[in-house]
């Protein structure tokens, strides 16, 4: 653990460390009881225990903030991918989003310059405002809430679930 001595000294009796390597194992289940109902979770760590954190987090997503330092399903498989088009209702142009880009490289292609950084779509860096459409999100940033309320998406890794979006582009 890169930080743990600061962490301890930081953080005293507060912290609760979980080392694998010692034998801990966090009771995810008894330490989600026991926090305040008002508590805001936040954690990263292997997939499995972020899955778990999500399982028991689902009535409450808004409370649970994650952080993943690898993701799966970012790559493309053109195989399996739908081309659709992005309307970019700002600029009134529409960009055709092939099954083998990303809608990211539709966009850098069309002259649209959007940031980006990890391109895997943990990092958020990439976001766009969507206007309409169903996006089928593939990002380890948004929320369950956020994914519902389809207002935003990574344009790195997401796609639409069928035929057009709208973004506020």
């Amino acid at each position: 653990m890169a930080f743990r001595q600061r962490l301890e000294r930081d953080h005293g009796e507060r912290l609760h460390l979980y080392s694998k390597e010692e034998g801990g194992r966090l009771d995810l289940e008894a330490a989600i009881a026991a926090a305040p109902p008002e508590a805001q979770i936040h954690a990263c760590g292997p997939a499995r225990l972020l899955a778990a954190l999500e399982a028991l987090m689902r009535d409450r997503p808004e409370r649970l903030h994650v952080e993943h330092f690898t993701t799966e399903g970012a790559v493309l498989d053109p195989g399996k991918e739908a081309p659709f088009e992005a309307v970019l209702q700002d600029s009134r142009l529409t960009v055709q989003v092939p099954s083998d880009r990303t809608l990211l490289q539709s966009l850098r292609a069309s002259g649209i310059d959007i940031p980006s950084d990890c391109e895997e779509g943990l990092c958020g860096t990439c976001e766009v405002a969507v206007v309409d459409g169903d996006i089928d999100h593939r990002d380890h940033v948004l929320s369950a809430s956020e994914r519902a309320a389809n207002k935003r998406m990574m344009t790195c890794c997401s796609r639409a679930r069928c035929g057009k979006l709208i973004l506020a582009l």
